[in-house]
């Protein structure tokens, strides 16, 4: 673990000039405080020095600072207030702006709140991030289907499946979005997956509709 000093001042463990060996495989570690809360990392060995920046304890501060502020986003969504909860959702990002989990949240307010197109790019971000976690893919699925981009929405969940080829559900709601654009071959193969694979799960189907509002109609199921 790096030690941290307080600034302006060194903390060295040898020197190049301090007589010892470099080249005897016991490299030399010198810690420099550059500046705020940034730490160069010295080692000396035959090939000379390498730098690198440690900024470990800032990551680790912004790590919790925006947990906080999820948290306080998800109270204020539970309470309702909306736009309380884009605020802190919104600086969680700003935290940690590769945390897909974060951007999830953000773009469930956008949702909303009927900002669509900014809950896609909130959402296609995050699947770049994260690009092997299937519900992500179901999530921007839903989110394309409200601004009536049904073959996007279609391409999306094609992924999803192929994450999860033997996710029952998956193959069900894909057949669905195939007869919504009216094509029943691809829509009977991806159907029949209900019965080969799984027991279909119907709560999965009606938690997408409700994240679709009226765009996707659930077809009574026997």
């Amino acid at each position: 673990m790096t030690d941290k000093r307080p600034a302006d001042t060194v903390a060295d463990k040898g020197s190049p000039d301090s007589g010892k060996d470099n080249g005897s495989g016991n490299e030399e570690v010198r810690l420099v405080k550059v500046e705020r809360q940034k730490w160069i990392e010295r080692r000396g060995g035959d090939d000379g020095y390498s730098v690198s920046v440690n900024e470990s304890k800032q990551s680790q501060i912004n790590s919790r600072k925006a947990w906080y502020r999820c948290q306080l986003g998800r109270a204020f969504w539970a309470l309702g207030r909306v736009k309380e909860a884009l605020e802190h959702f919104e600086k969680a990002c700003e935290l940690m702006p590769h945390e897909p989990y974060y951007r999830l949240e953000l773009a469930e307010v956008y949702m909303a709140l009927n900002r669509f197109e900014e809950a896609i790019e909130q959402l296609e971000q995050t699947i770049l991030w994260a690009p092997y976690d299937d519900y992500y893919h179901i999530r921007l699925a839903a989110a394309y289907l409200q601004v009536g981009r049904l073959d996007d929405a279609i391409a999306t969940v094609e992924k999803a499946v192929k994450l999860d080829p033997r996710n029952a559900s998956y193959h069900c709601l894909l057949g669905l979005l195939y007869l919504m654009r009216g094509d029943k071959d691809r829509a009977a193969f991806h159907l029949k997956f209900r019965w080969q694979l799984d027991q279909y799960d119907l709560s999965f189907l009606k938690r997408f509709q409700k994240l679709c509002g009226n765009v996707f109609r659930l077809p009574p199921i026997h």
